[in-house]
């Protein structure tokens, strides 16, 4: 064990000699109450087997355990639900699943709703909750229950049936199932005991499918043609876009029936809203094209969304601007009538979707539904308690609570004051499993170079760190040659304003030590503040060490100021 020579924080002091305990602590965080939207200050959460095993006053000198992270100043919370996901097709290669699953994590999701579900979904399921993948965890629906797939009742029973013996979460309903057929599928569905979600086809009519008893209704889908009086005499199969063409009729007098409709048939609602401020609205394929999260989408998918906006609200479409800003206001009133009046609402983007890249396009939804006037909390909530409700997982996910499992996001800064602040995680954690920050950009720059891009730099900071950005390998002690015994191999990857490191020992392949956290470069002086580490490196825990830096190619040399950290490194990717 090493010896504690470096001095540290108070309420980080650690006992070198101490054994440690199982399990991860954060040490001093605030803890969001999405309940309540209270912020509980000063805590020390204990993480062990994947569940939050306890939650307690900030202690100065915390017992040692094998990881530590340094909470304080930050704000922990459940993490997010996408309850509008789609898991790729198999047709797509396990490592584009991969990916995209990954970029659900990246961004603090933490439990995502397939709404297309494949029987290779069932399988993606049991192993997300294992462990065995990197995931959110799934709930996956059903294959799609549509106009073509499900014709007539013995149809609607048959499949239903299957399905349920499956093994599906629920079913989803897509449109143009006939009425006679989709009330068969509600019958069997009650009988054999399986929720079904979705859209409201056509033929159905939104009152019949709230009297229904849907799980979910997605979209908002068919309340705008509910909002059409009956003297319109219109065809229902005219409604456009979902219900676009009827904008012109549709009466607002009629909202709020429609809302207690939902209510008292205790229907949740997935808005949705990004789908139609991007894809079906008037902003440009090209413009959307240069957003940042474009990079992490194969140029295929991208220039597939780009044909299918263009054929949706292109110039030959009758698309018109005028129209859309009504068709959007209305929305809009909907939403915020559908949360005032009681109804349950669950935060849900639809991604990956014509531009929306998975992950990031919750954002965009949470920027749609402060735009429709949702406070903060009644958002945080929708992505949160909410689906815990929603699937009666409340003592599973959901909360910062003990007993529950650890899918928790970890922040630098109060979502509260600012939704934007969600976007700025210093680490994500699925069943206990610690996912810093490093890990996520380094993961991110993979994910874009694969896909033919460069990692766009946003700011001019990061423009100037780029040539750090990688993996390096330990070289040597600076003006000297590389031991010729070595028994370690030293790597540091360095991430946009994030770094970690690790030795594992050669002679018996083992990890030694792995520490890490956030740094700083002004000119050539560079800090590096160490915010979480494991049992072998805990008293490196709150440090701070400065030297300067110089990146000559592919060399990496740095000189310690008040250290002896003179050091090559050699970059490996």
């Amino acid at each position: 064990m090493k010896k504690c020579v470096l001095p540290i924080v108070a309420i980080l002091m650690l006992a070198c000699t101490n054994k440690a305990e199982k399990g991860t602590i954060i040490i001093d965080v605030n803890i969001l109450d999405v309940t309540t939207g209270e912020i509980q200050e000063h805590k020390d959460v204990v993480i062990d087997s994947g569940r939050i095993k306890s939650i307690s006053e900030h202690q100065m000198n915390p017992k040692p355990y094998e990881t530590m992270v340094n909470g304080k100043d930050q704000y922990l919370m459940p993490g997010l639900s996408e309850m509008h996901a789609h898991v790729p097709h198999p047709s797509e290669n396990n490592e584009q699943i991969e990916d995209v699953l990954f970029l659900y994590l990246a961004n603090g999701i933490t439990t995502i709703r397939g709404m297309l579900g494949h029987p290779t979904h069932l399988v993606l399921r049991n192993n997300a909750e294992s462990g065995e993948l990197p995931s959110p965890r799934i709930f996956t629906s059903s294959p799609s229950l549509n106009g073509k797939s499900v014709t007539s009742v013995e149809d609607a029973i048959s499949v239903v049936t299957t399905y349920q013996k499956d093994g599906y979460d629920f079913l989803k309903i897509h449109p143009g199932i006939k009425r006679e057929v989709f009330d068969q599928v509600v019958k069997t569905a009650k009988k054999v005991g399986i929720p079904f979600a979705g859209h409201v086809p056509v033929d159905v009519g939104i009152r019949h499918a709230l009297e229904s008893h849907y799980a979910s209704i997605d979209h908002i889908d068919g309340f705008l043609e509910g909002l059409v009086p009956e003297s319109a005499n219109v065809k229902p199969g005219d409604n456009g876009f979902f219900g676009y063409a009827f904008t012109p009729l549709a009466d607002t007098s009629k909202i709020d029936g429609l809302v207690a409709m939902t209510k008292e048939n205790k229907v949740w609602i997935v808005p949705t809203q990004s789908l139609f401020e991007r894809w079906f609205a008037p902003i440009t394929a090209d413009e959307l094209l240069r957003q940042p999260e474009m990079q992490y989408m194969p140029p295929k998918t991208l220039a597939d969304w780009k044909k299918r906006k263009i054929a949706t609200t292109g110039t030959a479409t009758g698309f018109k601007t005028e129209q859309w800003l009504k068709f959007d206001a209305i929305r809009k009133q909907l939403i915020q009538k559908l949360q005032k009046g009681g109804v349950g609402m669950l935060l849900g983007s639809d991604a990956p979707q014509v531009f929306n890249v998975p992950g990031f396009s919750i954002h965009r939804e949470i920027d749609g539904l402060l735009a429709a006037g949702l406070t903060p909390l009644e958002i945080i909530q929708s992505g949160t308690i909410n689906p815990a409700k929603f699937f009666n997982k409340e003592g599973v996910f959901g909360q910062v609570k003990e007993g529950l499992e650890a899918d928790l996001i970890l922040l630098n800064a109060n979502p509260l004051d600012d939704m934007d602040n969600l976007k700025d995680l210093s680490a994500v954690f699925r069943k206990g499993h610690f996912i810093p920050k490093v890990e996520i950009n380094k993961r991110l720059a993979e994910i874009a170079k694969k896909n033919g891009h460069t990692l766009k730099s946003r700011t001019v900071t990061e423009k100037r760190d780029a040539p750090l950005n990688g993996t390096w390998k330990y070289y040597s002690r600076k003006g000297k040659k590389p031991a010729a015994s070595a028994t370690f191999t030293r790597i540091k990857t360095l991430a946009n304003g994030y770094w970690s490191m690790s030795e594992t020992n050669i002679l018996t392949n083992k990890l030694d030590s792995y520490q890490g956290g956030r740094y700083l470069r002004n000119d050539t002086i560079f800090s590096e503040t160490n915010t979480f580490a494991n049992s072998n490196s805990l008293y490196l825990l709150g440090e701070t060490q400065l030297f300067e830096l110089e990146v000559k190619k592919d060399t990496l040399i740095q000189t310690g100021i008040d250290n002896d950290t003179d050091e090559v490194w050699i970059r490996v990717e």
